[in-house]
């Protein structure tokens, strides 16, 4: 078996890894972007990819997700050589995403490595209410891209799961057909939303509000603008993404607000503060 990053595979294998990834078939269409193309890892048994694995490196932390395999010794391998990539970063700790969250060979890889469970991500179905619109989306244009980014990056600064967008970031969202809106309060910004419509689907990707605004009530009224949007257009349910760990996400997700809730993936945590990398 041979590891090679995903820029370095023929267009056939590539295609390769897209059918293996799209076979999970818990992955939505689009929740956060791929990791980068360098950070995208494989193993190979001949022509047979056997597992993929992929890295978000942030200023202080790494992300391990995009994981499938066929191979589940393959699988440990690859996993074994990604954590130690990771650990190359010398980040304060790793969060590795498990799909689905029960996985026996997934969970039982990434705990042997040392990684523990902190946080549950949940797929909520909401059921769209009669609300009153109290702030205004205004969607995305070529002159207010980068006013997004500096707005969503700054609401999302403190966060342990969301990471800084650049333009390429966007970019991929909006091909893979999701809508982003700067929020405003009457003529002043106060956050983003982005929303994506599947099939017969809409998902609230993601909402998000400035540091120094919350704790105002803003987070309910653009939740209230982005119910009554739909409620106008005779659409009575949505879906919505959050973590356990988000509790201010959670008391803002009313229990009369939605029919169901499911755990759509499981996060797990390995901290570095006392690791050391010898060479």
């Amino acid at each position: 078996m041979h590891i090679l990053p995903y820029g370095q595979l023929s267009h056939y294998q590539r295609r390769l890894v897209h059918q293996l990834l799209q076979n999970n078939r818990f992955f939505p269409p689009v929740i956060t972007p791929p990791p980068a193309e360098h950070q995208q890892w494989t193993i190979w048994e001949g022509d047979t990819v056997c597992a993929t694995i992929g890295l978000h490196v942030f200023e202080h932390s790494v992300q391990i997700l995009n994981a499938a395999y066929t191979n589940l010794q393959a699988f440990r391998a690859l996993a074994h050589d990604v954590h130690y990539r990771a650990l190359s970063y010398s980040p304060k700790h790793i969060d590795v995403q498990i799909i689905p969250p029960h996985d026996f060979g997934l969970v039982s890889t990434w705990t042997t490595l040392g990684y523990v469970l902190s946080s549950e991500q949940f797929r909520l179905i909401g059921l769209t209410h009669e609300r009153v619109p109290s702030v205004q989306f205004k969607p995305l244009t070529l002159r207010n891209r980068h006013l997004f980014l500096n707005i969503r990056n700054d609401a999302v600064r403190t966060s342990d799961f969301l990471f800084s967008y650049e333009l390429e970031h966007l970019n991929y969202l909006i091909d893979q057909g999701a809508l982003p809106y700067l929020v405003y309060d009457q003529k002043t910004v106060i956050g983003t939303i982005v929303i994506q419509t599947h099939k017969q689907t809409v998902r609230l990707l993601e909402m998000a509000c400035l540091p120094q605004l919350k704790n105002q009530g803003y987070g309910r009224r653009i939740l209230d603008t982005f119910q009554a949007k739909l409620r106008k257009k005779n659409i009575l349910s949505f879906e919505v993404y959050c973590f356990s760990a988000h509790q201010e996400a959670l008391r803002l997700y009313q229990p009369a607000l939605f029919c169901d809730l499911q755990i759509f993936s499981h996060w797990h945590r390995y901290c570095c503060d006392t690791v050391s990398l010898t060479t």
